[in-house]
């Protein structure tokens, strides 16, 4: 009893594989990764650029015997990028571009009440929005922590006693 179980097991995990590879019969995902890979490293990796400007060096024009011995060419060298971090990988792109319109975003200085950065990328990494928290955690992190009711006047902030005679910082000459 047991072997018929097995056999109807393992039958249907043929069947499931038989799908499977009818289903994905025509796609070869891993050829077309490797030609875009290799795309991508040609695109990004420099190439020497040749800056001869045809007739500059020589005399042209009617009459005038092309010149004798080897042109003279004007070749700038690309520089050697070194190895790529995903050489040795086949199944990774990595991009090593800067983002220009990313870096405006980036956090240079840490925000004021952080101590230190690990505490800072701590917060950014935890989502706020009501997908990733429950409906009452999502109200208290965005709560405001200072509430007025409408129609109240806000009193402006006054100097503390003592502010003014603080002597105030100057730049040394």
């Amino acid at each position: 009893v047991r072997e018929a179980v097995v056999s109807t097991q393992s039958t249907g995990e043929e069947d499931q594989e038989d799908l499977v590879d009818m289903a994905f019969a025509n796609d070869d995902v891993v050829a077309q990764f490797a030609e875009e890979k290799e795309k991508i490293i040609d695109q990004e990796t420099e190439k020497d650029v040749d800056l001869t400007l045809p007739g500059w060096g020589s005399w042209g024009g009617a009459g005038v015997a092309p010149p004798k011995g080897p042109q003279k060419k004007f070749i700038k060298k690309a520089k050697s990028a070194g190895p790529r971090k995903d050489a040795g990988l086949d199944h990774v792109i990595i991009s090593t571009k800067k983002n220009r319109k990313l870096e405006q975003h980036l956090v240079r200085k840490l925000p004021h009440p952080y101590k230190n950065r690990s505490t800072f990328e701590r917060e950014m990494r935890q989502p706020i929005g009501p997908q990733w928290n429950s409906v009452k955690a999502f109200r208290n992190m965005i709560k405001p922590s200072e509430t007025v009711l409408d129609g109240h006047v806000i009193e402006p902030i006054t100097v503390p006693k003592g502010f003014d005679k603080v002597p105030r910082r100057t730049r040394a000459r």
